[in-house]
């Protein structure tokens, strides 16, 4: 059997059972097509410091939790296939691609008129954050595609009132990926809970069910989380409380907020306090907790660690709307469709930063490398493009707006489920976000055109359903 035969044999399996090759060709190729051609200009892929990071371990074989290991060892797995970056990015757009031609001949099933389908195809390939990102090796990616094939489920799953949970197989392929949406970013909790919660709340008869899908995910973190990271030797932690807490104590400090002697003596042996006033920026808290002098060591203990706590609460306590004006800030990027003066959008990363590991770009299109960066860098500071293209927060309105409208002139409150997830996910990042990264919000830009499609369906439908009515009711006069 050939290598075409293996994969077509696969993808004829579920979730693809009775779709024919074209069918996912029609959905998949444009999109794979287009991203190709990100691919071989930004060959073997973009990579900031945090990507960098995580290659070095691959190549060293020495896994930390910082950035989350398990991410880290799929790059490790998949570097045993062929050892570049390029096969993450190459990985990426073949995930991303088939989970967006699942979704879309799942619509079609359901009755997405085609000009619904074109657009959303046109949309989605052509969209130039995702041609971006699937060839960036950043953890919001396939944090992202799982957040997507989650949104696909639970239209299977409001389509069928709850019985698409029923076979077997439907139940562990949803706590696989709610699983890897827990494990590969420190925050996929938040998302996790919100479906766990949602199904609860407006599925309650099929609770059965859900306490199953509850402990599939348990187990299966469980085993990533203690066997798994026991055999790659993971080490560390991610510090994201302790960036949070730094930077509202900055904010504090740096607008003059009076310290007790106790306090000013523990947070000189954090960081000097010159530089909590002085490296503090509001829209970015990098200046202080990567700052050379972070005595991160202090934090490791239990004592240090308990003590940073209680005199951020202190301090904080003492200054709330110093706090409250620090989150406005801080959290720009999640409710602002603009920027706030001194703020800025960071969404694409158009390079692979300096190395010793010897990874450069090798474009093999470095004409149209040059026109995708220069687009991007055009575009991110226009006042038209800029928001439409990379400002999260106009995708999270139109998805809230059109399910609460639809919802409304339906009356099935039953679509905020589809919603419950993202809208937790995003409330999550407006209360802990430390800088102005778009792809800490890149499920928002992934799922509106699902959320636009299901949406044309569902009016469709209701539309027929009232003419079918009126029929059935002249007839009867």
């Amino acid at each position: 059997m050939t290598a075409t035969e293996i994969v077509k044999n696969y993808l004829m399996k579920e979730p693809f059972r009775g779709v024919t090759m074209n069918r996912i060709l029609i959905y998949a190729g444009p999109c794979m097509g287009v991203w190709s051609l990100f691919f071989l200009a930004y060959f073997p892929g973009m990579m900031s410091q945090d990507s960098l990071d995580q290659w070095v371990q691959v190549i060293k074989f020495e896994f930390d939790d910082w950035h989350p290991a398990f991410l880290t060892i799929l790059y490790w797995l998949l570097s045993r296939i062929w050892f570049s970056p390029a096969v993450v990015c190459l990985f990426q757009i073949l995930a991303l691609a088939l989970v967006f031609a699942y979704g879309m001949i799942k619509l079609e099933k359901i009755g997405a008129p085609v000009w619904s389908l074109v657009l959303i195809t046109l949309f989605f390939s052509l969209f130039p954050l995702n041609g971006f990102y699937v060839n960036t090796l950043f953890k919001d990616v396939p944090y992202g595609i799982a957040f997507l094939l989650i949104f696909i489920y639970s239209i299977l799953i409001l389509e069928t009132k709850g019985q698409w949970l029923y076979p077997v197989r439907n139940l562990f392929l949803f706590a696989l990926t709610l699983s890897f949406v827990l494990v590969i970013r420190h925050n996929g909790i938040l998302a996790v809970l919100a479906v766990v919660g949602s199904l609860g709340f407006f599925y309650s008869r099929h609770l059965k069910k859900i306490g199953i899908l509850v402990a599939l995910i348990a187990s299966v973190v469980v085993f990533i989380k203690v066997p798994v990271y026991r055999a790659f030797n993971v080490t560390g932690r991610f510090y994201g409380v302790e960036i949070l807490l730094t930077h509202q104590i900055a904010a504090a400090i740096h607008h003059g907020a009076e310290l007790k002697p106790e306090e000013t003596e523990f947070l000189a042996q954090v960081l000097p306090m010159s530089c909590w006033k002085a490296c503090y920026n509001p829209y970015n808290s990098d200046d202080l907790v990567f700052n050379k002098d972070f005595n991160y060591l202090l934090l490791d203990t239990d004592l240090g660690k308990s003590r940073f706590r209680s005199t951020w609460f202190a301090i904080v306590s003492r200054n709330i709307p110093i706090l409250l004006k620090h989150q406005y800030q801080v959290s720009d990027l999640v409710w602002n469709v603009g920027q706030q003066p001194g703020s800025y959008t960071y969404a694409v990363h158009p390079v692979l930063d300096a190395n010793d590991m010897g990874l450069a770009f090798n474009s093999k299109l470095p004409s149209l490398q040059k026109i995708f960066t220069k687009f991007y860098y055009y575009s991110v500071h226009s006042s038209r493009l800029g928001p439409l293209l990379y400002r999260p927060a106009l995708y999270f309105y139109a998805i809230v707006l059109m399910t609460l409208l639809v919802a409304w002139r339906l009356k099935r409150i039953s679509l905020i489920f589809l919603i419950a997830p993202l809208v937790i996910n995003t409330l999550g990042v407006l209360l802990t976000i430390p800088a102005q990264h778009v792809r800490y919000l890149y499920p928002n830009f992934v799922i509106a055109p699902f959320v636009f499609g299901y949406l044309v369906v569902l009016l469709n439908r209701s539309r027929k359903n009232e003419k079918t009515n009126a029929r059935v009711l002249e007839t009867s006069r």
